[in-house]
């Protein structure tokens, strides 16, 4: 958890419950809202899955339930990083989690064809299982677990995806330039936005702006910011899958 600032103020929802609480200074903009700019850059993340949604090519539900997904996982965090609660944390942490077990689902099924039952069946009593124990835990062990859980996701998804590309270039005899571009954007991005989320998580007094330990003399807001480029990468992501899959 990253050190608190002490520019940290009281408001409507206060005392914070939730396992994690991100570099922005608390309650500053509106005694409401205790992160404003986390908040409203979360709204982004509900826009991007309704764009998705309604720009999508097939109507076939497997990409529908992915682009809701996202729009879920955006009001999530809207609701998490407005209330600092726990109960609105797993809001927004689970269906993040449910967002990545339905691609990784897709890229399964793209690479090796139907399953059958079995594989959803296996897939919905992880989930259920994931979601009882990030539900009843606290603390670091809540917050690791599930960062865990949602990375060994990510990278199942990115060994399907590259898998996928290779296994087509080697079928046409030459390299997919669309699913090499949306490739290249979804990791360059994603990556982007994992180092921002690891220096607010793990550098916060370094560059809140408040903290005699600061060399910045404003917060650049980079939580807010992963909000704006992990979600791009997702939309790229879900892109990819979508034309690999057809």
């Amino acid at each position: 958890m990253p050190p608190t600032a002490s520019h940290d103020q009281i408001g409507y929802w206060s005392p914070n419950t939730a396992s994690v609480d991100w570099c922005e200074n608390n309650y500053v903009v509106s005694y409401f809202i205790a992160e404003f700019w986390n908040t409203i850059s979360s709204l982004f993340i509900v826009a991007l899955g309704e764009l998705g949604l309604y720009l999508c090519p097939t109507k076939e539900r497997r990409f529908k339930v992915a682009f809701r997904m996202i729009s879920l996982v955006g009001i999530g965090s809207t609701l998490f990083h407005g209330t600092l609660r726990h109960k609105m944390q797993l809001l927004d942490e689970l269906p993040m989690i449910y967002a990545a077990t339905a691609l990784l689902f897709i890229c399964i099924e793209t690479k090796n064809g139907p399953q059958g039952k079995w594989l959803p069946h296996s897939l919905a009593g992880w989930l259920a299982l994931t979601t009882i124990f990030v539900s009843i835990t606290g603390g670091q062990i809540q917050f690791y677990t599930f960062q865990g859980s949602f990375g060994v996701l990510q990278l199942a998804i990115v060994y399907y995806t590259t898998t996928l590309h290779r296994r087509q270039a080697a079928v046409r005899g030459r390299n997919n330039n669309t699913s090499f571009w949306l490739i290249s954007r979804a990791l360059g991005v994603y990556t982007f936005a994992v180092t921002i989320w690891l220096i607010d998580l793990h550098l916060c007094e370094f560059v809140n702006g408040v903290s005699p330990n600061s060399v910045l003399k404003w917060n650049p807001q980079f939580h807010a910011w992963w909000h704006v480029c992990s979600i791009t990468g997702v939309y790229f992501t879900t892109l990819l899958v979508a034309y690999q899959h057809y």
